[in-house]
């Protein structure tokens, strides 16, 4: 056998931590792209554990044990995908001297007092702040800013302990509830702004940020879950004028590179309100909830992991995967329910053969006689459902018959 068929039968290996609903997806991407995939989870029934090539039950914060399961694998790259956990994926690629992320820059892109604080000093557009570490320390803070304004955890994703303050009796209930979603003990609290929000998605190869998404997040029902912030999915192509988006891209772009982005996913939570566009995150990974890996493709064509799976083992990249093809409307909603023990769930494959529906997932935990918590972040949706239709309006209408299908009865 000549040397570069030998070359052609090696088969590199990507380590992928996570393997839920949103990981499942890159794991057979991965696999579709020629990679052996070790997939790694918490949870010994996450479902991408069954089609990875090796399935690993640990927890994937433990960068030690990550570090080890990647020498003993003798990997290739690794990342992971819509879990907040880009400083522990950019430790273990430093540490076995793989593609990624230095980790001071990962880290100061996920903990959101460094975030911010990167922000402020580079006059990047961003909420006002202060930092409290306690519920007295809040009282004296929040007079810079007044009511209502926004606390929440500096290192917790998912909207955990995110709320708003309304006025002075709300404070110590608010405080106690952030702070107990933070291992670091402390919490932040931002002024509170109204205006058009965003989800933000784009790609960054060293000095090159393309933009792949932009994303108008639905919050219609706001008032409906408050004190707590609950997005219920968003809407493509967005409703901005180009000129608008343009100015949105000038604040994504000097976010990134202050924040020393140079590698992989930014993923932005922006609202565009009467002093212009602000950022209140820019994380360092992709988005969950199916936003950049079928709400998107779906609408421009462009399927993000693809080059971030390729990137990750040091293979080229297509640039073609990172172009758009069209301009499709693309609507996501989430199917959400008081809480309370589920007794049963109707209607879901009625709702799945509707006009327009190209993607219904109901979230595994919530069977029959499983609890709903309380809504408290926007993790606790049942299940989302993605369509489409020949106008934007029609999109929307669309999906929102096929949540209305799916019935779930409480005991």
């Amino acid at each position: 056998m000549h040397n570069l068929d030998k070359k052609r039968k090696i088969q590199k290996t990507i380590l992928i931590l996570g393997a839920g609903y949103d990981q499942e997806i890159a794991i057979k991407l991965a696999k579709e792209m020629g990679l052996r995939v070790i997939a790694v989870d918490g949870n010994p029934n996450a479902p991408g554990l069954d089609v990875a090539s090796l399935r690993i039950n640990a927890d994937i914060k433990n960068v030690k044990e990550m570090i080890e399961i990647g020498k003993k694998y003798k990997i290739d790259g690794v990342m992971t995908h819509a879990v907040e956990i880009p400083q522990v994926v950019a430790q273990v690629a430093k540490a076995l001297n793989l593609p990624g992320l230095e980790p001071s820059v990962a880290e100061r892109a996920t903990n959101k007092l460094k975030r911010i604080q990167c922000f402020k000093k580079n006059k990047v557009p961003c909420p006002k702040f202060e930092i409290i570490r306690t519920s007295e320390e809040a009282k004296e803070k929040i007079k810079k800013f007044g009511f209502p304004c926004v606390i929440k955890p500096v290192d917790s994703a998912g909207g955990k302990g995110v709320r708003l303050i309304r006025n002075e009796k709300e404070i110590k209930t608010a405080y106690k509830e952030a702070i107990s979603f933070s291992k670091f003990g402390s919490v932040l609290i931002e002024e509170y702004l109204k205006g058009h929000e965003l989800s933000t998605e784009a790609f960054v190869m060293g000095r090159k940020i393309y933009h792949t998404s932009f994303d108008d997040r639905n919050y219609k029902d706001k008032e409906k879950y408050f004190p707590y912030f609950i997005e219920d999915g968003g809407d493509l192509p967005t409703e901005l004028s180009e000129q608008e988006i343009d100015k949105v891209k000038i604040v994504i772009e000097k976010a990134i590179k202050v924040l020393g982005i140079n590698f992989g996913a930014a993923k932005g939570d922006i609202i565009i309100d009467k002093e212009g566009p602000r950022i209140f995150e820019m994380a360092a990974r992709t988005s969950g909830g199916f936003f950049c890996s079928v709400q998107t493709p779906i609408h421009n064509g462009i399927q993000i992991l693809r080059p971030l799976i390729a990137m990750s083992v040091d293979n080229k990249i297509d640039k073609n995967d990172l172009k758009l093809k069209y301009n499709k409307p693309s609507i996501e909603r989430y199917i959400l329910s008081k809480s309370g023990v589920i007794k049963s769930i109707t209607g879901v494959e009625q709702a799945k053969r509707m006009p327009g529906i190209l993607f219904l997932k109901l979230l595994g935990q919530y069977k029959k006689n499983s609890l709903i918590p309380k809504i408290v972040g926007n993790i606790t949706k049942i299940g989302v459902v993605i369509g489409t239709g020949k106008t934007k309006d029609i999109a929307i209408k669309n999906v929102a018959k096929a949540v209305a299908k799916v019935k779930i009865k409480l005991l």
